[in-house]
């Protein structure tokens, strides 16, 4: 049995292990995706972005925050609940156009993440999460207007994890020749 996919039979508000790292490293996921300097990442920012990646919750959580030319400091970043919130605009391309650079440096840095995965051998124990980083990173090269660029790392991204939901959203978008509203 996966002890990352296991949920807890004794306490029903405890879900999968996976989840519960993902909201704990949700701050400093974000403070490695929006930091100032170069897009390139530690390895500790790697592995922050890795674990918050491996939730589609805390993804979809890091797309609102890029997203909102208001965000609050990243430490203060709040997981998304699907439960209570519908999902941000900006995954489909709507609402307030985002700070272009900040898109840029976090694409640049979900890709590095999944690039120095796989050139230590690709630990499986990662795959998700790292599919999940290359996943946000083909969003913010979608909501950039990089329909190519979008293309290829979603594409990545489902070789690392075929059953990706947001690699699989932003490939299907490419190949239809959807782009953002802020770009139209």
């Amino acid at each position: 049995m996966n002890p990352g996919a296991v949920q807890s039979t004794t306490d029903p508000y405890i879900r999968h292990p996976r989840e519960i790292a993902a909201a704990v490293t949700l701050p400093a996921a974000a403070v490695a995706l929006t930091a100032p300097g170069p897009p390139t990442v530690s390895s500790a920012g790697a592995a922050a972005i890795t674990t918050a990646c491996g939730a589609l919750a805390t993804r979809i959580a890091l797309v609102r925050h890029l997203a909102d030319p208001n965000a609050p400091e990243p430490r203060r970043i709040r997981p998304y609940d699907p439960i209570h919130e519908g999902p941000p605009l900006a995954l489909r391309g709507s609402g307030p156009a985002p700070d272009a650079e900040a898109l840029r440096v976090a694409g640049e840095r979900c890709a590095a993440t999944w690039r120095a995965w796989r050139a230590q051998g690709a630990p499986d124990d990662e795959r998700i999460g790292v599919a999940g980083a290359l996943a946000l990173g083909a969003w913010c090269a979608w909501a950039l207007g990089s329909g190519p660029r979008a293309e290829v790392r979603a594409q990545h991204a489902l070789e690392t994890d075929p059953h990706d939901p947001m690699a699989a959203l932003v490939l299907r978008s490419v190949l239809a020749d959807s782009a953002p509203a802020w770009h139209g």
